[in-house]
């Protein structure tokens, strides 16, 4: 087991907003690194047999993580890579592959996979035309990617345990994510020490559900969201703590209060802190003063954040539907609304939307991170305090316009 409450590793700078590395301490996350810790041993060298390279059990079947942006997604990847590396697990770890020729992405994924091989196995691969640098093989695109591909991944599976990660795994071109996930599949049925992770935004349910690979339904589900408000504390207080370093009581509340509990602001509040903090080996504390000081920095790198979500909804025009999508879910007790119900309520608003339309817009607004779709099925805010922002912008151009 994976006890994210102890710090991952001393850092010069604790905190890590933007990055995708992992931060000195990681708080609220025990249960997804228990999975994926899980996934790892069920391929470790250890459980493969010398005779066929093959295990004696099921591994995991694919890994589907799911949140809005800002919330760790490309940390746990960062965590997972790193950790099957330290197993001696082969990790081929890919980016999304949108607007990406299909020779392209193949090139690039085939590569990726190819990478680190023992060159003499992987020329067993028959039937290539278009060489993989460095290796002597490659697969004529034109022909059958899929087999392909297939070949590629039975060869590299055949020199050891695999973890496929894809990040962005929404982007990727559905044809192409197809086959991958089908070959896949169907090795991890064959007892390849194989482990698939897909990450990607909320509408990445949405996407799977629109690729012929209906085992996709049994698949390890994973959705991270906000931490709790214990949980923003820990990881705003511990690496300050680890270093003899004392938080006031009321300073914490302050940090605390700058994070709407969003990972991504718990980063940004303890690096702005930590940033002030006196350099000297004399006493150094986190009081009042020094939180309010930091306040500048912090509003000003929120508010970029803002803007760029900002700038993707009025590129996407979906500003004015977003706002209809706030005031639904605001009108809710809990502050979570159906699905439909959005749909009807944005249609209600626009009578030229069609349902697929409306459910187009829902889809967008998810993908943003505006929205997002959480374990009990209904849609709540991806970022909070954003919806204040989008109403305040709403306000401000009806006070220019003169409404």
């Amino acid at each position: 087991m994976v006890m994210t409450s102890q710090p991952v590793k001393r850092r010069k700078k604790p905190f890590t907003p933007g990055t995708g590395h992992t931060p000195e301490h990681v708080a609220g996350r025990d249960d997804v690194f228990d999975v994926l810790e899980d996934a790892l041993q069920s391929i470790a060298p250890s459980e493969v047999r010398e005779e066929d390279g093959l295990l004696e059990h099921d591994s995991t079947p694919p890994i589907v993580l799911t949140g809005p942006r800002g919330v760790g997604k490309t940390l746990l990847l960062t965590w997972m890579q790193e950790r099957a590396q330290e197993m001696e697990i082969h990790v081929a770890r890919l980016a999304h592959a949108k607007d990406v020729a299909a020779g392209d992405a193949m090139g690039r994924l085939l590569k990726e996979l190819a990478r680190g091989a023992d060159k003499k196995a992987l020329k067993a691969v028959k039937g290539f035309n278009a060489s993989i640098a460095g290796f002597g093989f490659g697969v004529d695109l034109r022909d059958d990617p899929a087999d392909g591909f297939e070949q590629v991944l039975r060869a590299r599976l055949s020199q050891g345990p695999l973890a496929l990660l894809m990040d962005e795994a929404h982007h990727y071109q559905e044809n192409i994510m197809g086959f991958m996930l089908q070959s896949g599949q169907r090795l991890i049925n064959e007892k390849y020490p194989l482990v698939i992770l897909l990450a990607g935004t909320p509408d990445l349910p949405s996407y799977l559900m629109n690729i012929e690979a209906t085992f996709m339904t049994r698949s390890e589900k994973i959705y991270i969201n906000l931490l709790t408000t214990e949980e923003s504390k820990e990881a705003l207080s511990e690496p300050f703590a680890n270093r003899g370093i004392e938080v006031e009581p009321a300073a914490l509340e302050m940090m605390w209060g700058l994070t709407d509990n969003y990972p991504y602001f718990v980063q940004l509040v303890g690096a702005a802190v930590w940033k002030l903090l006196p350099k000297d080996d004399g006493e150094r504390r986190v009081d009042v003063a020094l939180v309010e000081q930091a306040k500048v920095a912090i509003s000003r790198k929120r508010k970029y954040f803002y803007r760029d979500i900002y700038a993707e909804l009025h590129k996407g025009k979906l500003t004015s539907h977003a706002l209809r999508a706030a005031e639904t879910i605001n009108r809710q007790q809990d502050a979570r609304a159906e699905r439909e119900t959005i749909e009807n309520d944005l249609r209600k608003s626009n009578k030229e939307l069609s349902e697929d339309e409306a459910m187009d817009i829902v889809d967008s607004l998810q993908r943003i991170g505006f929205i997002w779709q959480g374990e009990e099925d209904r849609m709540e805010a991806g970022i909070p305090s954003f919806f204040t922002y989008l109403q305040a912008k709403k306000q401000q151009a009806e006070t220019e316009n003169g409404g």
